[in-house]
């Protein structure tokens, strides 16, 4: 089934959106074209499976920036010989809490750190805590930190990132945008899942937006020269022609904008320092997308058992608690409902799953009809 129409509904926060139609399609055919898809390049049926899912979540939840158009890129790339999507995971060091682990400059991100984050798990079951370092981007964080909290444990996630923030006083990106997640598991509620950028915004949608020709909110970039400005335009490389999609020539400003960015900037420092080193990668000004040969992100996951504390349904239920107060708190005029992190997010993939449908921009739509002929499977979608 197919329909236009857009999504309409979009997590707390989000400013950015498309201006392309969106088209809605049904949830079993995404389904079954994507992973179709991604096994005939090399991925297992479940590598497939938990990739598809990082695109679909993004989708389901509104996010057109970061959604399925994830898919025939991994496709795409994996033809040509850029990405592996059925990496040989080590383990180059390890001790009874802590590991870390590679799996080749080839190899698909999300999959060396899937397996990092089990890894942590397992070892925060044996020991109370678990602690591994993937050699690897995480990016997207939320796709691992269910992992963890699906059993019931804590889960904090640093990870390294492209140039894309200036220094306090500095001019033009130099350090990462710094992503970090936290994960917390509850009983009556959906958990707590924080999946941020330490910035005002992150640099995608930014990026997004200069293709689409549009502003964006004020007190969110730098130009070049270091200047606030809201002309999207003037955050990336207008002559970039390279494989990456775009590369940045203005700044992220840090959580608290040009005023009161020093906070956000010290948050951009120590996340950017500690992926780098405890995972033996590169820093992030070795990570810009127009190096000949960039160096390799690293990824920190640390995975504590609550009962280490108190018996875990103690725990979650006192989560369940906290996030109730909070809920019931007074609310300001006009404001129907307060959400605690993630709640949106998980709300909206619930609501969408349940009806079996998916909306995305007509451009990701089209991308996908295309793949769904180079596999054999026209007239699927």
């Amino acid at each position: 089934m197919v329909e236009s129409g857009g999504q309409g509904q979009r997590t707390y926060g989000q400013w950015w959106g498309s201006t392309e139609e969106q088209v809605t399609v049904a949830l079993d055919a995404v389904r079954q074209v994507s992973l179709a898809g991604l096994q005939s390049v090399g991925a297992t049926a479940e590598d497939a499976a938990f990739l598809l899912d990082i695109a679909l979540d993004k989708a389901l939840q509104g996010d057109p920036v970061r959604g399925m158009v994830r898919v025939p890129g991994w496709v795409n790339a994996a033809r040509r010989g850029d990405l592996d999507l059925r990496p040989h995971v080590r383990v180059l060091r390890e001790t009874s809490a802590t590991a870390t682990v590679d799996g080749g400059p080839k190899a698909e991100h999300a999959l060396v750190c899937r397996h990092a984050i089990d890894l942590a798990i397992e070892k925060a079951r044996l020991h109370g805590v678990g602690w591994v370092s993937a050699r690897a981007h995480g990016e997207i964080l939320t796709p691992f930190i269910k992992r963890a909290v699906a059993q019931d444990m804590v889960v904090m996630v640093m990870t390294q990132s492209f140039p894309s923030v200036a220094p306090i006083g500095g001019m033009g990106p130099f350090l990462g945008n710094a992503p970090v997640g936290f994960g917390i598991p509850a009983t009556g509620h959906a958990p707590v899942i924080l999946d941020m950028s330490v910035t005002q915004t992150s640099a995608t949608p930014v990026a997004n937006a200069a293709r689409q020709g549009q502003e964006i909110p004020p007190d969110s970039i730098l130009d070049e020269r270091g200047e606030p400005t809201t002309d999207s335009r003037e955050f990336i490389r207008p002559d970039w022609t390279g494989p990456a999609s775009y590369v940045p020539r203005g700044s992220l400003l840090p959580l608290g904008g040009a005023r009161s960015g020093h906070k956000g900037y010290a948050l951009v420092f120590v996340v950017g320092l500690l992926s780098y080193l405890l995972s033996d990668t590169s820093p992030p000004w070795d990570l810009a997308r127009d190096l000949e040969q960039p160096g390799r992100y690293g990824t920190l996951f640390l995975v504590i058992d609550p009962s280490t504390a108190l018996p875990v349904e103690e725990f979650k239920s006192g989560v369940d608690e906290y996030i109730y107060r909070v809920k019931s708190s007074p609310k300001k005029p006009g404001v129907a409902d307060i959400l605690y992190p993630g709640e949106r997010s998980q709300q909206l993939q619930r609501e969408w799953r349940e009806r079996n449908q998916v909306s995305m921009p007509a451009s990701h739509y089209h991308a996908l009809v295309e793949l769904a002929g180079e596999i054999g499977m026209d007239g699927v979608l």
